[in-house]
Protein backbone atom coordinates (compact mmCIF):
# COMPACT_ATOMS: atom_id res chain seq x y z
CA UNK A 1 0.00 0.00 0.00
CA UNK A 2 1.79 3.26 -1.10
CA UNK A 3 2.56 5.82 1.75
CA UNK A 4 1.12 9.06 2.26
CA UNK A 5 2.56 12.12 1.87
CA UNK A 6 2.28 12.42 5.46
CA UNK A 7 4.18 9.35 6.33
CA UNK A 8 6.47 10.13 3.98
CA UNK A 9 7.41 13.67 5.39
CA UNK A 10 7.33 11.66 9.09
CA UNK A 11 10.01 8.94 7.41
CA UNK A 12 12.18 11.54 5.75
CA UNK A 13 12.23 14.06 8.97
CA UNK A 14 13.50 10.56 10.87
CA UNK A 15 16.43 9.76 8.34
CA UNK A 16 16.98 13.67 8.66
CA UNK A 17 17.42 13.14 12.50
CA UNK A 18 19.71 9.88 12.17
CA UNK A 19 21.70 11.84 9.86
CA UNK A 20 22.34 14.51 12.10
CA UNK A 21 22.19 12.09 15.07
CA UNK A 22 25.19 10.47 12.92
CA UNK A 23 26.94 13.84 12.35
CA UNK A 24 26.82 15.17 16.07
CA UNK A 25 28.42 11.68 17.29
CA UNK A 26 31.06 11.59 14.44
CA UNK A 27 31.68 14.99 15.84
CA UNK A 28 31.77 14.30 19.31
CA UNK A 29 34.20 11.71 18.49
CA UNK A 30 36.21 14.03 16.41
CA UNK A 31 36.22 16.60 19.50
CA UNK A 32 37.14 13.89 22.21
CA UNK A 33 40.15 12.40 20.31
CA UNK A 34 41.35 15.88 19.86
CA UNK A 35 40.66 16.70 24.04
CA UNK A 36 42.77 13.39 24.75
CA UNK A 37 45.15 14.09 22.37
CA UNK A 38 46.16 17.91 23.46
CA UNK A 39 48.93 18.07 25.48
CA UNK A 40 47.34 20.30 27.64
CA UNK A 41 45.73 20.71 30.57
CA UNK A 42 42.41 20.95 30.20
CA UNK A 43 39.47 21.15 32.78
CA UNK A 44 35.88 21.95 32.94
CA UNK A 45 34.51 23.06 36.57
CA UNK A 46 30.92 24.31 38.06
CA UNK A 47 30.32 27.45 40.31
CA UNK A 48 31.42 25.39 43.03
CA UNK A 49 34.67 24.35 41.51
CA UNK A 50 33.69 20.79 40.97
CA UNK A 51 35.56 18.80 38.15
CA UNK A 52 33.11 18.31 35.09
CA UNK A 53 35.32 17.45 32.36
CA UNK A 54 39.12 16.80 33.39
CA UNK A 55 42.19 16.10 30.74
CA UNK A 56 45.87 15.98 32.09
CA UNK A 57 48.10 14.29 29.18
CA UNK A 58 50.29 12.55 32.06
CA UNK A 59 47.28 10.34 33.59
CA UNK A 60 45.51 7.52 32.37
CA UNK A 61 42.33 7.62 31.68
CA UNK A 62 41.01 5.48 34.43
CA UNK A 63 42.32 7.94 36.98
CA UNK A 64 40.65 10.83 35.22
CA UNK A 65 37.41 9.24 34.96
CA UNK A 66 38.17 8.71 39.16
CA UNK A 67 39.19 12.56 39.38
CA UNK A 68 35.52 14.06 38.06
CA UNK A 69 32.81 15.61 40.71
CA UNK A 70 36.30 16.37 42.40
CA UNK A 71 37.36 19.36 43.80
CA UNK A 72 39.48 21.40 41.36
CA UNK A 73 41.30 22.52 44.37
CA UNK A 74 42.13 18.95 45.74
CA UNK A 75 44.51 18.51 42.98
CA UNK A 76 45.91 21.45 42.30
CA UNK A 77 49.55 22.44 44.31
CA UNK A 78 48.55 24.73 47.15
CA UNK A 79 51.31 27.22 46.36
CA UNK A 80 48.61 27.76 43.47
CA UNK A 81 45.29 28.15 45.05
CA UNK A 82 45.62 31.76 45.56
CA UNK A 83 45.92 32.65 41.79
CA UNK A 84 43.70 30.19 40.79
CA UNK A 85 41.12 31.35 43.61
CA UNK A 86 41.52 34.91 42.19
CA UNK A 87 41.05 33.99 38.21
CA UNK A 88 38.00 31.65 39.04
CA UNK A 89 35.95 34.53 40.80
CA UNK A 90 36.88 36.80 38.21
CA UNK A 91 35.43 34.35 35.68
CA UNK A 92 31.94 33.62 37.72
CA UNK A 93 31.11 37.17 38.58
CA UNK A 94 31.92 39.06 36.43
CA UNK A 95 32.03 36.44 33.17
CA UNK A 96 35.47 37.46 32.39
CA UNK A 97 38.12 35.97 30.43
CA UNK A 98 41.31 36.25 32.00
CA UNK A 99 44.99 34.64 32.01
CA UNK A 100 48.19 34.65 34.25
CA UNK A 101 51.33 32.60 34.62
CA UNK A 102 52.06 29.99 37.58
CA UNK A 103 55.32 28.14 38.61
CA UNK A 104 55.72 24.84 41.09
CA UNK A 105 56.36 21.59 41.75
CA UNK A 106 53.94 19.21 39.59
CA UNK A 107 53.42 16.10 38.37
CA UNK A 108 57.48 15.11 39.97
CA UNK A 109 59.30 18.34 38.54
CA UNK A 110 59.25 21.92 38.45
CA UNK A 111 56.99 23.53 36.18
CA UNK A 112 55.60 26.69 34.39
CA UNK A 113 52.14 26.92 33.46
CA UNK A 114 49.99 29.82 31.18
CA UNK A 115 46.56 29.34 32.43
CA UNK A 116 43.65 30.65 30.32
CA UNK A 117 40.22 30.45 31.54
CA UNK A 118 36.89 30.93 29.61
CA UNK A 119 33.31 31.18 30.91
CA UNK A 120 30.23 29.26 29.39
CA UNK A 121 27.21 31.31 29.41
CA UNK A 122 23.51 30.49 29.32
CA UNK A 123 21.24 32.33 27.14
CA UNK A 124 21.03 34.49 29.66
CA UNK A 125 24.78 35.37 29.69
CA UNK A 126 24.99 34.00 33.41
CA UNK A 127 28.12 31.76 33.95
CA UNK A 128 26.95 28.09 34.65
CA UNK A 129 30.39 26.94 33.93
CA UNK A 130 34.46 27.03 33.39
CA UNK A 131 36.76 25.87 30.61
CA UNK A 132 40.12 25.99 32.74
CA UNK A 133 43.38 25.53 30.05
CA UNK A 134 46.75 25.07 31.44
CA UNK A 135 49.88 24.96 28.67
CA UNK A 136 52.85 23.95 30.15
CA UNK A 137 55.49 27.09 29.51
CA UNK A 138 58.42 25.50 31.10
CA UNK A 139 60.82 24.90 28.17
CA UNK A 140 60.13 28.39 26.71
CA UNK A 141 60.95 29.98 30.14
CA UNK A 142 64.30 28.11 30.64
CA UNK A 143 64.83 29.44 27.51
CA UNK A 144 63.80 33.02 28.14
CA UNK A 145 65.77 32.78 31.29
CA UNK A 146 69.11 31.50 29.74
CA UNK A 147 68.41 34.55 26.84
CA UNK A 148 67.83 37.18 29.74
CA UNK A 149 71.25 35.41 31.95
CA UNK A 150 72.64 35.49 28.64
CA UNK A 151 72.03 38.90 27.83
CA UNK A 152 72.47 40.44 31.27
CA UNK A 153 76.20 38.72 31.18
CA UNK A 154 76.80 40.39 27.92
CA UNK A 155 75.55 43.73 29.25
CA UNK A 156 77.81 43.83 31.85
CA UNK A 157 80.55 42.65 30.05
CA UNK A 158 79.95 45.29 27.20
CA UNK A 159 78.86 47.80 30.06
CA UNK A 160 81.85 47.67 32.25
CA UNK A 161 83.85 47.51 28.82
CA UNK A 162 87.34 49.84 28.74
CA UNK A 163 86.34 50.40 25.16
CA UNK A 164 83.64 51.86 23.33
CA UNK A 165 80.00 49.98 21.91
CA UNK A 166 77.32 51.63 20.46
CA UNK A 167 74.62 50.17 18.79
CA UNK A 168 72.95 51.42 16.21
CA UNK A 169 69.85 51.24 13.77
CA UNK A 170 70.24 51.18 10.00
CA UNK A 171 69.55 55.00 9.82
CA UNK A 172 72.54 55.84 12.40
CA UNK A 173 70.29 56.46 15.48
CA UNK A 174 71.42 54.96 18.83
CA UNK A 175 69.65 52.32 20.32
CA UNK A 176 72.29 51.34 22.99
CA UNK A 177 75.77 52.41 24.35
CA UNK A 178 78.25 51.54 26.97
CA UNK A 179 79.52 53.67 30.51
CA UNK A 180 82.50 54.48 28.15
CA UNK A 181 80.71 55.60 24.81
CA UNK A 182 78.85 58.22 27.15
CA UNK A 183 81.87 59.27 28.85
CA UNK A 184 83.81 59.43 25.12
CA UNK A 185 81.12 61.06 23.67
CA UNK A 186 80.95 63.75 26.62
CA UNK A 187 85.10 64.13 26.20
CA UNK A 188 84.99 64.31 22.38
CA UNK A 189 81.71 66.34 21.96
CA UNK A 190 80.98 68.23 25.07
CA UNK A 191 77.80 66.26 25.25
CA UNK A 192 76.15 62.83 26.69
CA UNK A 193 75.13 60.31 24.08
CA UNK A 194 70.97 60.11 23.60
CA UNK A 195 68.91 56.87 22.87
CA UNK A 196 66.85 58.17 20.28
CA UNK A 197 69.38 60.63 18.57
CA UNK A 198 71.37 60.29 15.57
CA UNK A 199 75.27 60.32 14.80
CA UNK A 200 74.65 63.11 13.18
CA UNK A 201 73.95 65.76 16.09
CA UNK A 202 77.54 64.74 17.10
CA UNK A 203 79.65 64.49 13.78
CA UNK A 204 80.28 67.31 11.67
CA UNK A 205 82.41 68.36 8.50
CA UNK A 206 85.20 66.08 7.45
CA UNK A 207 84.00 63.53 10.60
CA UNK A 208 80.60 63.42 9.32
CA UNK A 209 81.10 62.59 5.87
CA UNK A 210 83.84 60.11 6.27
CA UNK A 211 81.77 58.15 8.68
CA UNK A 212 78.15 58.23 6.22
CA UNK A 213 80.73 56.36 4.00
CA UNK A 214 82.07 53.96 6.21
CA UNK A 215 78.29 53.39 7.68
CA UNK A 216 77.45 52.69 4.06
CA UNK A 217 79.75 49.94 3.62
CA UNK A 218 79.30 47.75 7.31
CA UNK A 219 75.41 48.02 6.14
CA UNK A 220 76.36 46.26 2.69
CA UNK A 221 78.30 43.61 4.78
CA UNK A 222 81.74 44.72 5.03
CA UNK A 223 83.25 45.07 8.55
CA UNK A 224 84.98 47.97 8.01
CA UNK A 225 87.96 49.65 10.77
CA UNK A 226 88.73 53.22 10.17
CA UNK A 227 91.12 55.46 12.79
CA UNK A 228 89.97 58.51 14.56
CA UNK A 229 91.57 61.77 15.62
CA UNK A 230 90.56 64.27 17.82
CA UNK A 231 92.45 67.60 19.36
CA UNK A 232 91.06 68.44 22.75
CA UNK A 233 91.49 71.12 25.62
CA UNK A 234 94.69 72.22 25.62
CA UNK A 235 96.17 70.85 22.57
CA UNK A 236 96.42 67.32 24.00
CA UNK A 237 95.85 64.54 21.10
CA UNK A 238 93.26 61.62 21.57
CA UNK A 239 93.17 58.92 18.95
CA UNK A 240 90.71 56.23 18.21
CA UNK A 241 90.66 53.11 16.39
CA UNK A 242 86.79 52.41 14.95
CA UNK A 243 85.18 49.58 13.97
CA UNK A 244 81.85 49.30 12.51
CA UNK A 245 79.74 46.16 11.46
CA UNK A 246 76.35 44.22 10.78
CA UNK A 247 74.75 42.51 14.07
CA UNK A 248 72.43 39.72 12.95
CA UNK A 249 69.66 37.71 14.94
CA UNK A 250 71.04 34.63 13.79
CA UNK A 251 73.78 32.98 11.67
CA UNK A 252 71.76 33.09 8.21
CA UNK A 253 71.82 36.86 8.99
CA UNK A 254 68.32 37.19 7.92
CA UNK A 255 67.31 39.47 10.81
CA UNK A 256 69.39 42.75 11.42
CA UNK A 257 69.76 43.69 15.19
CA UNK A 258 71.76 46.93 14.12
CA UNK A 259 75.35 47.81 13.36
CA UNK A 260 77.87 47.58 15.88
CA UNK A 261 80.01 51.02 16.80
CA UNK A 262 83.13 49.77 18.62
CA UNK A 263 86.46 51.70 19.72
CA UNK A 264 89.45 51.88 21.18
CA UNK A 265 91.39 54.44 22.51
CA UNK A 266 95.24 53.74 21.41
CA UNK A 267 96.45 57.24 22.40
CA UNK A 268 99.08 55.84 24.29
CA UNK A 269 99.74 53.34 21.67
CA UNK A 270 100.39 56.05 18.78
CA UNK A 271 102.78 57.69 21.69
CA UNK A 272 104.77 54.74 22.43
CA UNK A 273 104.83 54.10 18.18
CA UNK A 274 105.98 57.75 18.38
CA UNK A 275 108.78 57.07 21.02
CA UNK A 276 109.79 53.69 18.72
CA UNK A 277 109.55 55.45 15.95
CA UNK A 278 112.43 58.69 17.16
CA UNK A 279 114.06 55.89 18.88
CA UNK A 280 114.88 53.38 15.83
CA UNK A 281 115.66 56.74 14.12
CA UNK A 282 118.29 57.33 16.49
CA UNK A 283 119.99 54.02 15.92
CA UNK A 284 119.72 54.29 12.14
CA UNK A 285 122.00 57.81 12.67
CA UNK A 286 123.82 56.35 15.83
CA UNK A 287 124.46 53.19 13.32
CA UNK A 288 125.72 55.19 10.44
CA UNK A 289 128.05 57.49 12.60
CA UNK A 290 129.47 54.47 13.97
CA UNK A 291 129.95 53.58 10.08
CA UNK A 292 131.62 57.21 10.04
CA UNK A 293 133.54 56.72 12.88
CA UNK A 294 134.96 53.72 11.71
CA UNK A 295 135.69 55.03 8.72
CA UNK A 296 137.94 58.01 10.64
CA UNK A 297 139.45 55.15 12.83
CA UNK A 298 140.61 53.34 9.82
CA UNK A 299 141.83 55.90 7.11
CA UNK A 300 142.53 59.22 9.37
CA UNK A 301 143.87 57.65 12.20
CA UNK A 302 145.83 54.93 10.72
CA UNK A 303 147.84 57.48 8.78
CA UNK A 304 149.18 59.16 11.74
CA UNK A 305 149.99 56.55 13.51
CA UNK A 306 151.63 54.91 10.41
CA UNK A 307 153.75 57.89 9.74
CA UNK A 308 155.02 58.28 13.85
CA UNK A 309 156.70 54.38 13.38
CA UNK A 310 158.40 55.40 10.55
CA UNK A 311 159.29 58.08 12.67
CA UNK A 312 160.42 56.27 15.89
CA UNK A 313 162.27 53.85 13.71
CA UNK A 314 164.50 56.53 12.11
CA UNK A 315 165.12 58.11 15.63
CA UNK A 316 165.84 54.88 16.85
CA UNK A 317 168.34 53.74 13.95
CA UNK A 318 172.47 54.75 15.19
CA UNK A 319 172.66 58.19 13.68
CA UNK A 320 174.22 60.65 16.24
CA UNK A 321 173.20 63.63 14.04
CA UNK A 322 171.43 66.01 16.31
CA UNK A 323 170.05 67.84 13.74
CA UNK A 324 168.31 65.12 11.48
CA UNK A 325 167.07 63.87 15.43
CA UNK A 326 165.91 67.37 16.17
CA UNK A 327 163.82 67.17 12.68
CA UNK A 328 162.76 63.97 13.41
CA UNK A 329 161.39 64.95 16.92
CA UNK A 330 159.19 68.24 15.16
CA UNK A 331 157.75 66.07 12.82
CA UNK A 332 156.83 63.43 15.52
CA UNK A 333 155.05 66.70 17.17
CA UNK A 334 153.13 67.74 14.36
CA UNK A 335 151.99 64.03 13.48
CA UNK A 336 151.06 64.21 17.67
CA UNK A 337 148.82 67.40 17.21
CA UNK A 338 147.29 65.97 13.72
CA UNK A 339 146.21 62.51 15.45
CA UNK A 340 145.69 64.74 19.08
CA UNK A 341 142.75 67.13 16.73
CA UNK A 342 141.19 63.94 14.96
CA UNK A 343 140.74 62.39 18.52
CA UNK A 344 139.12 65.93 20.14
CA UNK A 345 136.84 66.29 17.16
CA UNK A 346 135.44 62.54 17.64
CA UNK A 347 134.82 63.21 21.23
CA UNK A 348 132.78 66.31 20.12
CA UNK A 349 130.63 64.62 17.40
CA UNK A 350 130.47 61.68 20.47
CA UNK A 351 129.24 64.19 22.84
CA UNK A 352 126.74 65.98 20.69
CA UNK A 353 125.57 62.70 19.34
CA UNK A 354 124.78 60.52 22.81
CA UNK A 355 122.01 62.77 23.98
CA UNK A 356 123.79 63.96 27.26
CA UNK A 357 122.56 67.66 25.98
CA UNK A 358 119.25 67.59 26.98
CA UNK A 359 118.40 70.47 29.35
CA UNK A 360 115.68 72.24 26.97
CA UNK A 361 114.24 75.57 27.93
CA UNK A 362 113.44 79.06 26.30
CA UNK A 363 115.50 80.32 23.13
CA UNK A 364 115.97 83.90 22.18
CA UNK A 365 117.26 83.66 18.44
CA UNK A 366 118.60 87.80 18.95
CA UNK A 367 120.52 87.05 21.93
CA UNK A 368 122.24 84.14 20.24
CA UNK A 369 123.12 85.97 17.12
CA UNK A 370 124.76 88.99 19.30
CA UNK A 371 126.39 86.18 21.06
CA UNK A 372 127.73 84.40 17.89
CA UNK A 373 128.66 87.72 16.35
CA UNK A 374 130.75 88.74 19.76
CA UNK A 375 132.65 85.40 19.50
CA UNK A 376 133.42 86.20 15.57
CA UNK A 377 133.85 89.49 16.27
CA UNK A 378 137.10 89.68 14.18
CA UNK A 379 136.29 86.99 11.45
CA UNK A 380 133.41 89.16 10.72
CA UNK A 381 135.57 92.55 10.65
CA UNK A 382 137.90 90.73 8.37
CA UNK A 383 135.40 89.91 5.93
CA UNK A 384 134.09 93.17 5.87
CA UNK A 385 130.24 91.05 6.30
CA UNK A 386 127.42 93.14 6.75
CA UNK A 387 124.74 90.53 8.60
CA UNK A 388 120.52 91.32 8.37
CA UNK A 389 118.65 89.92 10.20
CA UNK A 390 114.46 89.43 10.17
CA UNK A 391 113.04 87.58 13.16
CA UNK A 392 109.57 89.08 13.14
CA UNK A 393 107.38 86.40 12.76
CA UNK A 394 109.13 84.02 15.53
CA UNK A 395 111.73 85.42 17.76
CA UNK A 396 112.00 82.74 20.21
CA UNK A 397 111.58 79.04 20.64
CA UNK A 398 111.78 75.69 23.16
CA UNK A 399 114.66 73.85 22.50
CA UNK A 400 118.41 73.08 23.65
CA UNK A 401 120.38 76.49 23.58
CA UNK A 402 123.72 75.25 22.99
CA UNK A 403 122.85 73.35 19.99
CA UNK A 404 120.77 76.28 18.42
CA UNK A 405 123.89 78.49 19.54
CA UNK A 406 126.01 75.95 17.13
CA UNK A 407 123.98 76.02 14.72
CA UNK A 408 124.31 79.97 14.15
CA UNK A 409 127.55 79.99 14.90
CA UNK A 410 129.00 77.10 11.90
CA UNK A 411 126.69 78.60 9.69
CA UNK A 412 127.62 82.05 10.00
CA UNK A 413 131.43 81.18 9.97
CA UNK A 414 131.17 79.27 7.01
CA UNK A 415 129.24 82.16 5.36
CA UNK A 416 132.40 84.37 6.61
CA UNK A 417 134.67 81.63 5.76
CA UNK A 418 133.53 81.05 2.37
CA UNK A 419 133.00 84.87 0.92
CA UNK A 420 133.94 85.99 -2.46
CA UNK A 421 137.10 87.08 -2.83
CA UNK A 422 137.47 91.16 -2.50
CA UNK A 423 134.05 91.28 -1.67
CA UNK A 424 132.54 92.09 1.08
CA UNK A 425 130.15 89.37 2.74
CA UNK A 426 126.28 89.61 2.91
CA UNK A 427 124.79 87.61 5.56
CA UNK A 428 120.56 87.95 5.47
CA UNK A 429 118.96 85.39 8.16
CA UNK A 430 115.18 85.17 8.87
CA UNK A 431 112.76 83.41 10.85
CA UNK A 432 109.49 81.60 9.34
CA UNK A 433 106.08 80.15 11.07
CA UNK A 434 105.10 77.33 9.19
CA UNK A 435 102.68 76.11 11.54
CA UNK A 436 101.85 75.38 15.49
CA UNK A 437 104.35 73.51 16.10
CA UNK A 438 107.85 74.30 13.21
CA UNK A 439 109.42 77.13 11.99
CA UNK A 440 112.05 77.53 9.36
CA UNK A 441 115.59 79.70 9.61
CA UNK A 442 117.10 80.80 6.59
CA UNK A 443 120.68 81.67 6.34
CA UNK A 444 121.37 83.41 3.63
CA UNK A 445 124.94 84.58 1.66
CA UNK A 446 126.02 85.86 -1.37
CA UNK A 447 129.55 83.38 -1.14
CA UNK A 448 130.90 81.63 -3.60
CA UNK A 449 128.99 78.80 -3.61
CA UNK A 450 129.54 75.38 -4.77
CA UNK A 451 128.49 72.27 -7.22
CA UNK A 452 125.45 71.07 -5.12
CA UNK A 453 124.64 68.53 -7.75
CA UNK A 454 128.01 66.76 -7.04
CA UNK A 455 128.39 67.28 -3.62
CA UNK A 456 124.58 66.62 -2.64
CA UNK A 457 124.87 63.50 -1.44
CA UNK A 458 127.97 63.64 0.68
CA UNK A 459 127.46 67.20 1.91
CA UNK A 460 126.72 66.43 5.37
CA UNK A 461 129.37 63.75 5.88
CA UNK A 462 132.10 63.55 7.93
CA UNK A 463 135.71 65.37 7.26
CA UNK A 464 133.88 66.44 4.24
CA UNK A 465 134.84 69.62 2.26
CA UNK A 466 134.25 71.11 -1.30
CA UNK A 467 136.97 74.19 -0.97
CA UNK A 468 140.59 73.56 -0.62
CA UNK A 469 141.80 77.24 -0.62
CA UNK A 470 140.82 78.11 2.94
CA UNK A 471 141.75 76.18 6.16
CA UNK A 472 138.88 74.20 7.62
CA UNK A 473 138.70 70.10 8.95
CA UNK A 474 134.96 69.57 7.08
CA UNK A 475 133.53 69.19 10.16
CA UNK A 476 130.97 71.70 10.88
CA UNK A 477 127.79 70.48 8.30
CA UNK A 478 128.33 67.01 10.13
CA UNK A 479 127.78 69.09 13.48
CA UNK A 480 124.98 70.75 12.12
CA UNK A 481 123.28 68.44 10.61
CA UNK A 482 123.61 66.64 14.02
CA UNK A 483 122.31 68.78 16.03
CA UNK A 484 119.52 69.65 13.93
CA UNK A 485 118.41 65.92 13.89
CA UNK A 486 118.43 65.59 17.60
CA UNK A 487 116.35 68.57 18.18
CA UNK A 488 113.62 66.83 15.80
CA UNK A 489 114.19 69.07 12.59
CA UNK A 490 115.82 68.81 9.37
CA UNK A 491 118.18 71.23 7.29
CA UNK A 492 118.04 72.06 3.28
CA UNK A 493 120.31 73.49 0.83
CA UNK A 494 120.07 75.89 -1.89
CA UNK A 495 123.18 76.66 -3.85
CA UNK A 496 125.13 77.66 -7.14
CA UNK A 497 128.98 78.60 -8.13
CA UNK A 498 129.21 81.90 -7.59
CA UNK A 499 125.78 82.82 -6.63
CA UNK A 500 125.76 82.15 -3.32
CA UNK A 501 124.16 79.41 -0.65
CA UNK A 502 120.97 79.00 1.40
CA UNK A 503 120.85 76.65 4.09
CA UNK A 504 117.18 76.31 5.33
CA UNK A 505 117.16 74.77 9.16
CA UNK A 506 113.66 73.59 10.61
CA UNK A 507 113.38 73.38 13.83
CA UNK A 508 110.02 72.54 16.54
CA UNK A 509 108.90 75.63 18.24
CA UNK A 510 107.91 73.39 21.63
Amino acid sequence: MPHSDKDLIEENKKLLEEIQRLKNALKENIYETLFHASPDIIIQVDPSYKIIVIHIPEYTRKRLDELQGVDLFSIVPAVLHEKMHKALEKVFTKGETTSYETEAQALGKHRHYLNFLQPLKDEQGKTYSAYFISREITEQKLAEKSRSDSDKKLMALFGSSQHLHILLDKNQKLLWFNQKATETGVLLFNKELTVGNYMFDYLTGKYKESFDVYFARALAGETFVFPRHYVIGDNQHFYLEMMLQCIYEDEAKTNLIGISLAGVEITDRRANEAKLEKINKELIQHNQQLNQYSFVISHNLRGPIVTLLGLVNLFEQKSTDEAFKNEIIQHIKKSTLHLDNIILDLNMILSQSDGRETMRGNVDLLVELQMVKDLLKSQIEFAQAHIVYDFQERSTLYSVRSYVQSIFMNLISNSLKYKKPNQPAEIFIKSHVLSHNMMRIDFEDNGIGFNLEKHEESLFGFYKRFHTHVEGKGLGLHLIKTQVDLLGGRIEVKSKVNEGTTFSVYLPIR
